[in-house]
């Protein structure tokens, strides 16, 4: 589980470590995450997190926190109480959904929609400065390709 290597040759076939490529894909995701993250609060702006979730708000019409906990992966308590956060800083606003009252469709405040606006170029200058700079082109355009297959796979399915 620890090894260095993820990948090693056994008889001239790879040998894939499961258990290693798990553990240097979170290494790697804490690493970006937390660097992304840090240039976001230096410039005095949001949170990562909270990045994702008015970014979220702003792009999905009718947003719910359903929608959010989809999205993110995290479960709707969770989701709930993010808004909740963001709703206590001004950022967003919850208003009964016309169609179904007892859900809540979510929107941006004004100043949500600043906040996002300002972020939004420092986390795109972070990527680029962090992810970009690691990786040519062709290996970030594979990556991707993986990460989304990856992520449908593991999309749990929705009744």
């Amino acid at each position: 589980m620890h090894s260095q290597e993820s990948i090693s040759r056994e008889g001239g076939l790879m040998a894939v470590d499961l258990g290693s490529v798990l553990i240097d894909l979170v290494r790697v995701e804490t690493r970006l995450y937390n660097g992304v993250d840090a240039r976001l609060k230096d410039a005095g702006g949001l949170t990562l997190p909270q990045l994702e979730v008015l970014s979220l708000i702003r792009d999905v019409p009718g947003c719910r926190v359903l929608d959010i906990s989809r999205t993110i992966s995290i479960t709707v308590g969770a989701a709930s109480k993010a808004v909740d956060r963001l709703e206590e800083q001004g950022w967003c606003r919850r208003t009964v959904d016309p169609t179904d009252r007892r859900s809540s469709v979510l929107s941006l405040t004004a100043d949500g929609a600043t906040a996002v606006d300002g972020a939004t170029p420092v986390f795109e200058a972070a990527t680029r400065d962090t992810l970009g700079g690691l990786l040519p082109e062709p290996d970030l355009e594979r990556l991707a390709h993986l990460l989304r297959t990856l992520r449908a796979a593991l999309q749990p399915t929705t009744d």
